[in-house]
């Protein structure tokens, strides 16, 4: 996916706040049975839309590198360094499961079975003439691993408010949530591409409160975005806004959502 897409999501109001990149996405190397592997798994291109809605600035994380992060014992959690820029902090961390759902302190290709990455952002993108600040949070699970055939479910809450500096317009406030729903990824050979979900859905939502007062216009604005996949880049999109529904198939590596 190209970066002004990765970028940019015109269709639930998300603006950018500023163009630089502040995670620095770099498209995952495809390995098998390896940590790095599961890992890079969570960071798929076909979740691209569903981490720029989480950031909140239309910006996509990065794959979790595991020598960033340190095991707690306490927790069973691997706690990850924080990475930051932009005026937004990402912290992360993950956990490695059994086939029983135990956790686990080292992955291990023939018992580790799930992995769950928890992300939180939080902070304030600073932009021409507006501030946009960011509190999130998202968790993403793997299962299926050891298998031919690997799932991904997940969800993210992002709440967003724009203000303007010279004070001239209210406030502009988002809630923006994800579902990641049943997405079955094959299991790619050495060599193979990318591989795109066979089967699942990215459901993206905004609510947005334009600050208005009665009796003016509408004050808020609810919209919508269903990517329903197949074995490839091209979906089954759905929009729903206040002006109804759209239905439609897009490329997503080229084309911004929108029928």
């Amino acid at each position: 996916m190209s970066a002004r897409i990765r970028r940019v999501l015109a269709t639930l109001t998300l603006g950018v706040v500023s163009t630089a990149c502040i995670f620095d996405p770099v498209a995952p190397e495809i390995q098998i049975d390896t940590l790095d592997a599961a890992l890079n798994e969570v960071t798929l291109p076909a979740l691209d839309y569903a981490a720029a809605v989480f950031s909140g600035v239309g910006v996509v994380t990065p794959t979790i590198v595991p020598s960033r992060c340190q095991f707690d014992g306490t927790s069973q959690v691997f706690v990850c360094g924080t990475l930051s820029g932009g005026g937004l902090t990402l912290n992360q961390n993950y956990t490695l499961l059994d086939g029983a759902g135990g956790k686990q302190a080292a992955y291990d290709m023939t018992t580790t079975s799930g992995l769950v990455v928890s992300s939180a952002v939080s902070g304030t993108a600073v932009g021409a003439g507006t501030s946009r600040s960011v509190d999130g949070e998202q968790q993403l699970t793997l299962s299926g691993l050891g298998t031919a055939q690997h799932t991904i479910n997940g969800s993210s809450l992002t709440r967003t408010t724009i203000t303007h500096t010279n004070g001239a317009e209210p406030p502009i406030t988002s809630t923006i949530t994800t579902k990641v729903v049943d997405l079955v990824v094959p299991l790619p050979l050495p060599g193979d591409p990318t591989p795109w979900p066979a089967s699942g859905t990215i459901e993206l939502q905004t609510n947005t409160d334009l600050g208005y007062v009665i009796p003016l216009d509408a004050g808020s604005t609810i919209s919508s975005a269903t990517l329903e996949f197949s074995g490839s880049a091209i979906v089954q999109l759905t929009i729903t806004t206040p002006k109804g529904k759209e239905m439609c198939r897009i490329d997503i590596t080229t084309t911004l959502l929108g029928c």
